[in-house]
């Protein structure tokens, strides 16, 4: 059955169920930065030495702020190739707009200068990576000055050790649970070697050296700035005699925990512990930082009953308390 054919000598027709319009093509500068940023994803998925989780957000947070300030007008050619948006004067552009707050994506909670000094860093560092992957000549612009946080009092640390301390001593030594004994062998390593968390994540058993006295922990430092073209060296740092007990300790305990796995030992010097469902395997940086601030929790709600000011609470963040420990340490060895 034949349907009749709409009259469109009256001028009436049918609204189509879609209206398609035409998509511009996205800037030639736009293209190449996306396919280099596919390289980074790909070397991310096989070398997280080369490119870390927390690098390739960084350079996918860059790519977005370029895609915003594209648009916005950085020079009259920045759009043609990867080139002329990594010229001088287009990132000269870039770096002002990101400055001012143009490039934001969420509403700005802090008006800190200091945290935009570092987003400027990552910005420019990020661009030197790009530019690098693209063999495209870069001048990098005058680099902000590492401005960090105000650190605290050392003897916020002795109040941790004084927590984690009197947690412990409500078990018997054979009744201990085992996330206790991790955390005391856990803080003494990070008072003694002062690791980030990423780099107390890493760490392994062959890190240990049992031979010869003090005993010594290798570790690999990853500072935030990066190395800037230097390869990293293993540092072997001296432990306390009581971090060497409490390792034992541990260690003891850990050698139980991978009695349980199936399928390979891992390495990892610090696993997780029961009631966790995964007890056995590696810990996180993420664990480690949540561990830690439920430490401080502990210790700054007693510090809320003794009537601490608030400027004076122990810090729940372990990358400012290693600040700290690293400033005393640093001003003990220049007086020594």
């Amino acid at each position: 059955m034949s349907s009749t054919a709409p009259d469109i000598s009256t001028g009436h027709r049918p609204t189509p169920a879609v209206t398609l319009t035409a998509v511009p093509s996205p800037p030639a500068a736009m293209v190449e930065l996306e396919r280099v940023l596919a390289v980074f994803r790909v070397v991310n998925r096989s070398a997280k030495d080369m490119i870390s989780d927390a690098r390739l957000q960084q350079l996918e947070w860059v790519a977005s702020e370029l895609r915003i300030a594209l648009p916005l007008g950085l020079t009259e050619t920045a759009g043609d190739s990867l080139a002329e948006l990594l010229a001088p004067e287009a990132v000269y552009a870039y770096l002002l707009l990101g400055r001012r707050g143009f490039l934001r994506t969420m509403p700005m909670v802090s008006t800190d200068p200091t945290s935009v000094d570092s987003s400027e860093r990552i910005r420019i560092f990020c661009l030197e990576f790009i530019a690098r992957q693209a063999h495209i000549p870069f001048a990098t612009p005058d680099l902000p000055p590492w401005v960090l946080r105000p650190t605290v009092s050392p003897r916020y640390a002795d109040l941790i050790t004084d927590q984690i301390e009197g947690e412990a001593q409500k078990w018997t030594e054979a009744d201990r649970p085992d996330t206790i004994v991790r955390s005391r062998a856990m803080w003494a390593v990070m008072r003694d070697v002062l690791p980030r968390l990423g780099e107390l994540e890493e760490m392994r058993i062959h890190d240990l050296n049992d031979s010869g006295a003090p005993r010594t922990l290798t570790i690999v430092r990853r500072p935030q700035g990066g190395f800037r073209g230097k390869m990293p060296e293993p540092e072997p740092v001296p432990l306390a005699e009581s971090t060497v007990s409490l390792l034992d300790d541990w260690l003891e305990r850990r050698t139980r925990l991978t009695e349980r796995l199936t399928g390979g030992t891992p390495t990892h010097l610090w696993l997780s512990t029961p009631p966790h469902p995964d007890a056995g395997v590696p810990i996180h940086a993420r664990g480690i930082s949540r561990w830690y601030k439920k430490v401080a929790d502990a210790v700054q709600i007693q510090q809320d009953k003794d009537g601490v000011p608030e400027s004076d609470l122990v810090p729940t963040r372990w990358e400012r308390m290693r600040r700290t420990l690293l400033a005393e340490r640093q001003a003990h060895e220049s007086t020594a």
